[in-house]
C-alpha cells in the first residue's frame, strides 16, 4: 500500500517534471547585425526565490546562488561557442565591450529539491528547479534595450526512482545513480542549452546559420542527464 501511494504521488506530479523549456519569447532587433562575438555576464541572484534542502544558513544560501550563477554563465559560454558564435564570459554586464552581443539576466527561482526522494521515487518527487529571465543586447546599439527576451523554466527528476522503476535491477540502479547525481549543476547545463537554442534559432531565422546547423534541444517532457558536460 505504501509503495502504491508513492507511485500515485509520483504520477500526480509527473506533468510538472519535464526538462527546461523556453517561454514568453519576444524577438525584435530587425537592424541587429550578426555578432562576431557573444558575451555572457553572470546571472543576477539578488532577488532569486530559494528553496534549499537542509540547514538554511545564510552563508550556504549565498554560496548556492553564486555557484548557480557561475555554472549557468560557464555552460552558456561553452554551448554558445560550440553552436552559435565565439563567446566569452565577462565579470559584469557593464564591463562588456562596445560591439557584439551580451547575454544577461537573472535566476528568478532555484530549488535544490530532495535527493533522497529523487533516488527512491523520482518522477517529479524531490525535483530540483531553475527558472531564469534572459535578455540579449546589441552592444553596438545607441540605446541599451534588449532585442531578445525570454524565460526558461524546468528542472531535473523526470526519471523513475528505485521504487517506481520496479525495484533492484540494472535499469533501476542506473536510474537511482542518475537521480543522485542530478541537481543544480544539471539544471544550469540544461538551461544553458535552451539559451543556446534560442540564439541559434534567431540566427537561422535571419539566414546567418543554415537550418541544418540549428542547435536542437530536448523537447519538454523528455529528460537527459547533462551532468559533467
Amino acid at each position: 500500500m505504501k509503495r502504491l501511494l508513492l507511485v500515485c504521488l509520483a504520477s500526480a506530479v509527473l506533468p510538472a517534471c519535464s526538462s527546461v523549456s523556453v517561454k514568453n519569447l519576444q524577438a525584435g532587433g530587425s537592424r541587429v547585425a550578426k555578432p562576431q562575438r557573444i558575451y555572457v555576464a553572470p546571472f543576477s541572484t539578488e532577488h532569486t526565490r530559494i528553496q534549499a534542502a537542509g540547514k538554511q544558513d545564510p552563508a550556504r544560501i549565498a554560496a548556492l546562488k553564486q555557484s548557480a550563477s557561475t555554472l549557468l554563465a560557464d555552460y552558456t559560454v561553452q554551448n554558445v561557442s560550440k553552436h552559435v558564435a565565439p563567446a566569452s564570459k565577462v565579470s559584469t554586464a557593464a564591463g562588456a565591450p562596445k560591439s557584439g552581443w551580451l547575454v544577461n539576466g537573472r535566476i528568478s527561482r532555484l530549488s535544490t529539491g530532495n535527493r533522497s526522494m529523487r533516488v527512491m521515487v523520482g518522477l517529479g518527487v524531490g525535483a530540483t528547479k531553475m527558472e531564469t529571465e534572459v535578455e540579449v543586447f546589441d552592444l553596438a546599439a545607441s540605446r541599451r534595450d534588449p532585442f531578445l527576451r525570454f524565460t526558461t523554466t524546468g528542472g531535473s527528476n523526470a526519471m523513475p526512482g528505485l521504487i517506481t522503476s520496479g525495484g533492484p535491477g540494472v535499469a533501476a540502479t542506473y536510474s537511482m545513480l542518475a537521480q543522485a547525481s542530478s541537481g543544480v549543476t544539471d539544471d544550469a547545463a540544461r538551461t544553458s542549452r535552451m539559451i543556446t537554442g534560442a540564439l541559434s534559432e534567431y540566427h537561422v531565422e535571419r539566414g546567418w546559420l543554415r537550418k541544418d546547423k540549428v542547435f536542437r534541444t530536448k523537447k519538454p517532457g523528455k529528460y537527459q542527464l547533462i551532468h559533467g558536460m
